[in-house]
């Protein structure tokens, strides 16, 4: 996943949408409509998806690390999701489905990438969106098992924070 790509699905998620996220940075609805579609006149600067990124995180809406994900990615590494408290039981056998059908993309995606025995940009481009959604799948993985050892902790041990 690249980098606009995780913005438009974040705004997507968030509470409200696209409208309230263009009334918190500060941008006309339209506006931000023609940046979020990617219409070549308008883009989105990295300034206003920081702010977005900001206020999915603080939101803590659905997809909110994608952004910094993305970025991260493209520089090799990743961003450790933090605990959240737990709403509604988590059930780690769905994290643990998501995580082997992701790894199953991205297995079957290089099979065919290197079918031919050379990886062409698309086939690269194709190969990094199916390892960034497996690396997201892991993540919420492992987020649902922080939160679930966390809250099975009494509550003078839990962390603070």
């Amino acid at each position: 996943m690249n980098p606009s790509d995780a913005i438009r699905l974040m705004v997507k998620h968030y509470p409200g949408g696209l409208e309230v996220i263009s009334l918190r940075i500060g941008k006309n609805p339209e506006t931000f409509r023609k940046e979020m579609s990617g219409d070549a006149k308008f883009k989105l600067g990295l300034l206003d998806s920081v702010m977005v990124s900001d206020l999915c995180i603080e939101a803590k809406s659905e997809h909110c690390h994608d952004f910094v994900n993305a970025i991260a990615a493209s520089g090799g590494g990743f961003v450790r999701l933090p605990v959240l408290e737990m709403n509604a039981p988590v059930n780690l056998q769905r994290g643990m489905s998501d995580v082997i059908k992701e790894m199953s993309d991205v297995a079957t995606a290089t099979i065919a990438a290197d079918a031919d025995g050379v990886i062409s940009d698309n086939d690269k481009a194709a190969l990094d969106k199916e390892i960034a959604e497996a690396r997201e799948s892991l993540q919420k993985l492992e987020q649902s098992i922080h939160a679930k050892h966390e809250a099975g902790k009494p509550m003078a041990l839990r962390a603070v924070g």
